[in-house]
């Protein structure tokens, strides 16, 4: 990779005519800090992650580039470096990836999860469905220590007694214990079993489901402490998510003008207007208008309510979800603007005015937080803007059903808020609308 990225340079400055010196300093810039976040190791990790150490060492050379080009020859012919240094990180993220999927079989450690339960199910899960890892998955180990086994039993590939000669013939290089609610005495003993034959131990923690964003680890003499931040109250990061979401607002209103002209007269053909205005639930548990594309007849409020009255299924499934996944309420042009979520782009003038975020809780109704939230836990979600999107739909959309798992996706959200948690979601809705998952 070093040597393919040194090509690249020397192609790219003999272009833009930059001088020897300064090509020889960029590149050398650009591996250093490469070097320092251990890039060119090709360790296990998903592509957010890498992702993050790329823009990181971008902007870092960003910083220092322009510091040196000023120093040297003033702002003159600046551009170029900057624009080389955006060449390279995109190159450089292609190209790890290129070299992960094409020497993927000679990269890959092999892996065993100990354990059988949710924990171990949800981590296999996560391992088979990013393909940028550096895992060769063998299956999951049962030791005797979960209640419940939730994995499939052909995936189960040893059990206590046999997990070390396992390891020992198929050359594990990795254990995962996902037993989050293991004694200590037990996981010692457990983890007796094979530390010494693998080159790397993992432990789930009991709290993985509640602070695993950028936390610190620390030894507290002997005693090993979790430290993480609450972000969300920090003064400056508010302001950073209200610039970030002003900006991302503008490019949405400007995307916004064309479909207002485009679907607006077919919206309109039944005589009601364009946009539609729904009461929901914002910061502090305060109402607002949000605004969306018109998807349903003008009389669907009295169309609901014969239709809930006459079919008891529908009746379920409204008050269970709020909604209807063949909802005979919807308009032939807004069945297509909710099937690509078009219709969800009039929120970006709910961002505007800063009723909303562009990440952030899911927006309900009163009657939602009555049922389902109670007072005390509306209040703790929605200390924060609601979101056009957030971790429930970048987590499978309208798939996720249990209002359990939603709450505790927002909390999840609450507590490990950063700006590029808000950047990962945004990509993974994306990603999900492209893949038309969870959308009706």
């Amino acid at each position: 990779m070093v040597l393919l990225q040194y090509l690249m340079f020397r192609w790219v400055c003999m272009y833009m005519d930059i001088p020897v010196n300064m090509r020889n300093v960029s590149y050398f810039l650009y591996v250093f800090l490469y070097l320092k976040e251990d890039i060119y190791s090709f360790k296990t990790c998903l592509i957010w992650e890498e992702l993050k150490k790329q823009l990181k060492c971008y902007g870092e050379y960003l910083v220092i580039i322009s510091i040196i080009v000023y120093h040297t020859s003033g702002i003159d012919g600046l551009w170029k470096y900057l624009l080389l240094g955006t060449i390279a990180v995109v190159y450089s993220f292609v190209l790890a990836k290129l070299i992960r999927l094409i020497f993927g079989s000679y990269l890959k450690k092999n892996v065993v999860i100990v354990g059988v339960g949710s924990t171990a199910k949800d981590l296999g899960d996560i391992i088979y469905q990013n393909k940028f890892t550096m895992y060769n998955f063998l299956g999951y180990a049962d030791v005797g220590k979960n209640k419940d086994v939730l994995v499939e039993k052909d995936e189960i590939i040893a059990n206590r007694e046999s997990l070390k000669e396992f390891i020992q013939n198929n050359r594990v290089r990795e254990v995962i214990v996902a037993l989050p609610n293991i004694s200590n005495k037990d996981l010692n003993l457990v983890v007796d079993e094979f530390e010494d034959l693998v080159k790397r131990v993992k432990i789930v923690p009991k709290l993985h489901k509640m602070y695993t964003f950028n936390p610190e680890i620390q030894d507290y003499d002997g005693l090993l402490l979790i430290s993480a931040k609450n972000n969300i109250m920090s003064l400056k990061r508010r302001i950073l998510k209200r610039g970030f979401d002003i900006c991302g607002a503008l490019v949405g209103m400007l995307l916004l003008i064309p479909l207002y002209l485009k679907y607006g007269l077919q919206i309109k053909k039944d005589g009601g207007p364009v946009l539609f205005s729904h009461n929901r639930i914002g910061r502090d548990l305060k109402p607002f208008k949000m605004h969306k594309f018109r998807s349903m007849y003008i009389d669907a409020e009295e169309r609901l309510e014969k239709m809930l009255a006459e079919d008891e299924n529908l009746r379920q499934e409204f008050y269970t979800n709020f909604k209807l996944k063949d909802d005979p309420r919807i308009t032939p042009a807004g069945a297509f603007l909710r099937r690509t979520s078009l219709d969800e782009f009039p929120q970006f003038i709910n961002v505007l005015m800063g009723e909303m975020s562009l990440v952030g809780p899911r927006p309900v109704v009163q009657k939602e937080v009555d049922m389902y939230y109670g007072t005390e836990m509306g209040k703790k979600i929605f200390q924060v803007k609601p979101g056009i999107t957030g971790m429930w739909q970048a987590n499978g959309r309208s798939d996720v059903e249990d209002y359990d798992e939603r709450i505790a996706l927002d909390l999840y959200y609450i507590r490990n808020w950063s700006l590029w948690l808000d950047i990962i979601i945004l990509i993974k809705t994306v990603k999900n609308v492209i893949g038309k998952k969870g959308a009706y």
